[in-house]
């Protein structure tokens, strides 16, 4: 997959690589625990600390449990939450909408949409504007939220997109890190008697950033409008009767004893999510599923749902050696 050119990665494979690099660099739904503690510690302020404690406790305990953890008292729930966090996307329901709109800022393709372009295209427009809404509502200067935090990150991409997208002109920043330049390298190219890029108020036009990234093999072009759904959006066919198998992530990592956390394995895609305690079971869940889906660790320690392409049978000594390798991958056709 590295050497083929990004324009030629369809919308199942982007999908199969979001939700296996989700969380690695950008997170949204992070942002959104940060803010609620700054919201919690402002709350304190007004009705007391004891009161607005109980009320956050309740507020965030979804989330908490979700990780496999409980609040040991009120007043413990910000540190709750924070080593929750890595869960808040699939628990809040902004967070969901957050993570969804991390597929088009980034990979160019929607999750969820509508049948047609059209209905794509109004689906897109309002998940934008909700987060560039929720973001300009948000007094993160006065809570102390990075500027460079998760959440500005996404609606700079998203809102550049949707400009590109829009035959509109984009910010040197964003045009940046689509192309994987820096900002600099971009301004360099808006300058001189041999510049690369017009400027129209400081943004260059939609049409020679797109030519430019069109030479570039980082960038991964809009294919949404005529994508056939990934199959993640697919729910209610009828369950796998699979047996002796575990499901293998596309990276090659399996599901596998040392996953445990907390209260369990937590399985299933998400907003479906359940904790099973017992290995062999979680497994048997995972093997009627007609999409596998766990939690697991990825290269950030962040505990994040990956989806099974595959299945591979193996007996108790792999098990055994692949538990004690987080790192370990299994090859296409292989044993452990």
């Amino acid at each position: 997959m590295d050497d083929t050119p990004k324009t030629q990665i369809d919308a199942n494979e982007r999908a199969t690589i979001f939700h296996e690099q989700y969380g690695n660099d950008l997170d949204a739904a992070v942002t959104l625990a940060d803010i609620v503690i700054a919201l919690g510690d402002y709350l304190a302020r007004i009705i007391g600390e004891a009161d607005a404690d109980a009320a956050m406790s309740r507020v965030v305990a979804s989330v908490v449990e979700t990780a496999g953890k409980k609040i040991s008292e009120p007043s413990a729930w910000r540190g709750a939450l924070e080593e929750a966090k890595p869960y808040c996307f699939s628990e809040w329901p902004l967070g969901e909408r957050l993570h969804d709109l991390v597929a088009y800022a980034v990979y160019g393709i929607v999750i969820d949409g509508g049948e047609g372009a059209g209905q794509r295209a109004e689906n897109l427009e309002q998940a934008i504007k909700e987060a560039e809404e929720f973001l300009h509502a948000t007094p993160d200067a006065q809570w102390g939220i990075s500027p460079n935090s998760d959440l500005h990150h996404l609606v700079r991409l998203a809102s550049n997109r949707w400009a590109l997208d829009s035959g509109r002109p984009v910010e040197p920043a964003a045009l940046a890190e689509f192309a994987s330049v820096t900002e600099g390298r971009i301004r360099n190219l808006m300058s001189g008697p041999k510049r690369a890029f017009s400027s129209v108020d400081g943004r260059i036009p939609a049409h020679e950033a797109l030519a430019w990234l069109s030479g570039r093999p980082e960038f991964w072009n809009s294919i949404w409008r005529d994508q056939s759904l990934p199959q993640y959006g697919v729910k209610h066919r009828p369950p796998l009767e699979l047996a002796i198998f575990v499901p293998v992530a596309r990276d090659g990592s399996p599901f596998h004893p040392g996953l445990a956390r907390g209260g369990g394995y937590t399985i299933g895609e998400k907003g479906e999510e359940t904790q099973v305690v017992d290995f062999k079971a979680a497994l048997r869940e995972l093997q009627r599923m007609p999409v596998p889906y766990w939690r697991r660790p990825n290269a950030s320690g962040n505990w994040g749902i990956v989806a099974g392409v595959r299945w591979v049978r193996l007996d108790a000594s792999d098990l055994e050696i692949i538990a004690k390798d987080p790192d370990h991958r299994l090859p296409d056709g292989g044993r452990a």
